[in-house]
């Protein structure tokens, strides 16, 4: 069975929802860090930047650089959740090289031409090489939350493997992480990678762990609370035990062994 993503058990963990390509709220987020002595989890959605003040191709570049920096340097680990807005930089990326790979110049211009980030999110092919992207996953678990891009719906949690909840959790997390490793290494797309209505998705009732929509798909009943990003809000946004904690590179939540759950604004 793969590894899984490994967060500390008594150290504080931030979670650091959508970065959107944003550097001052990134390194905003590690100085927080590394001042609580917190490991650090990404929920995804690290590039193509919803901000037009955002959107350059440096900027790009820049966070996409720091992230496997992170995972050499941050002292006290990180933690990488792949976003819907990652896998289709990656899933175009890989697509323009195939079309440099066959000498077709005419498909690549196309491809240019409709999607004028195609050039750059090429790039990321070598900034996040196989290697890197296998370090990745779609959740995880840390001091009580289940961590995820956009949350996991009842019908995708393994509600029969197990009569515990925690070994429901274990279920899901290995099966999150092979999910993952099969579509780095096989572009393989199940139920966790589906959109649902909400996000405009036609072939599931609601989204998987990549396009949960919070404001119409998002129910807090699973054993586990959740901490999400993906649905922009101005502020962190509860229900019931769980938060959606996109709040346009503002905020964070700051999970402690000992005293739980604390919003922060970043």
């Amino acid at each position: 069975m793969p590894n899984l993503p490994e967060l500390p058990t008594d150290l504080p963990v931030l979670v650091v929802p959508d970065v959107h390509q944003d550097l001052g709220f990134l390194d905003r987020a590690v100085a927080l860090a590394r001042a609580e002595g917190a490991a650090l989890c990404f929920l995804g959605d690290h590039i193509d930047s919803a901000n037009p003040r955002w959107r350059e191709e440096a900027a790009l570049r820049a966070v996409a650089e720091r992230l496997p920096e992170l995972a050499e340097t941050h002292p006290h680990g990180c933690v990488f959740l792949a976003g819907n807005h990652d896998v289709d930089a990656i899933r175009v990326a890989r697509a323009r090289a195939s079309l440099l790979l066959d000498g077709d110049e005419a498909g690549v211009a196309r491809l240019d031409a409709a999607l004028p980030a195609a050039a750059g999110y090429a790039r990321l092919l070598g900034v996040w090489p196989t290697a890197f992207l296998r370090t990745w996953s779609l959740a995880a678990i840390a001091h009580g939350y289940l961590l995820s891009h956009a949350g996991v719906a009842r019908r995708l949690w393994p509600w029969g493997a197990s009569a515990q909840p925690e070994g429901q959790a274990d279920t899901f997390l290995r099966e999150a992480r092979a999910a993952w490793l099969g579509w780095v290494e096989g572009g393989e797309e199940g139920p966790l990678f589906a959109a649902g209505p909400a996000r405009g998705g036609r072939t599931a009732p609601v989204g998987g762990v990549l396009w949960l929509d919070w404001d119409h798909e998002f129910v807090d009943d699973l054993p586990l609370p959740q901490l999400v990003g993906h649905t922009r809000g101005r502020e962190p946004r509860r229900k019931d035990r769980s938060w959606c904690l996109d709040a346009a590179q503002t905020a964070a939540g700051l999970l402690d062994p000992d005293l739980g759950l604390r919003v922060v604004r970043v």
